[in-house]
């Protein structure tokens, strides 16, 4: 019969391994100016939706000039960063009418296009990508 004691050992068990395939990603966004708006940050685990749909995001309020975004628990894998400075905080990277866009944005591997091929790296351990927007 498996009393609580063994059933919290397994859990707590359980929760140890889990966190050894587990990491950290930070990302460091560099240039923003004006220092006002939404930072918009987002993790891609495949290209279905790149740069739009991501895996894991974070949208916070900009406090100055270099932001450091934190992504705990993620497995290790190909991933993808996409980022954009939200001046209006509409929740998307306003374009003009020939597609360019008015807010500065960029891409991990200091990819200048929206190409997840280009912008992928392995993470398989705690790892700090800068980005500087453009």
């Amino acid at each position: 019969m498996i009393n609580k004691k063994t059933i919290l050992l397994l859990l707590l068990s359980f929760a140890g391994i889990s966190s050894l395939f587990a990491q950290k990603l930070t990302v460091k966004v560099n240039n923003i100016k004006p220092v006002s708006g939404n930072l918009m940050v987002g993790v891609f685990n495949d290209e279905t939706g790149f740069p739009d749909t991501y895996y894991k995001g974070e949208n916070i309020k900009i406090t100055g000039a270099v932001m450091i975004v934190t992504f705990t628990d993620l497995p290790k894998g190909k991933y993808a960063l996409s980022v954009y400075q939200d001046l209006n905080k509409n929740g998307q990277l306003d374009k003009n009418i020939f597609g360019i866009p008015k807010e500065k944005y960029g891409f991990s591997n200091k990819t200048n296009k929206p190409d997840y091929k280009e912008s992928v790296f392995d993470f398989n351990s705690d790892l700090t990508v800068n980005i500087t927007l453009k």
